[in-house]
């Protein structure tokens, strides 16, 4: 890579970087708010109320978990960076695209890979 090239390809990532921090702050608040909720969170007055607030609990519940999986992929992402590995396919190696990263800054196999792992069925966790 030349020089320009390289530098340009480094912000690239400092920038990938920064929007993860930036996520998991965003959702380290929402846990915050989440638990605050929880504890806060008033017996309904009728029936039809407690519906629609273990409803609304349910919802809440499943967004959280959806959030803390979210967190988790961050985390995961953030330690390749300190570790140099960010950007590097999990399965041949080889280096993932910066349009891929950029598209999707939690993916961990590059296109080849991942249109390989779905053609054949298999899921892996991440």
């Amino acid at each position: 890579m030349k020089s320009t090239e390289s530098n340009s390809y480094e912000n690239d990532l400092q920038h990938i970087k920064k929007s993860l921090l930036e996520q998991k702050s965003e959702i380290l608040n929402k846990s915050m708010e989440f638990k605050s909720q929880q504890h806060s969170s008033q017996k309904a007055a009728d029936e039809a109320d407690a519906v629609v607030q273990n409803l609304q609990d349910n919802l809440n519940i499943q967004l959280h978990e959806r959030d803390r999986h979210s967190l988790l992929l961050i985390d995961k992402a953030l330690s390749k960076f300190a570790n140099g590995t960010y950007g590097i396919c999990d399965s041949c190696g080889d280096e993932i695209s910066l349009k891929r990263l950029k598209a999707r800054p939690l993916a961990v196999r590059c296109v080849s890979c991942e249109e390989e792992l779905e053609t054949s069925g298999k899921e892996l966790l991440q």
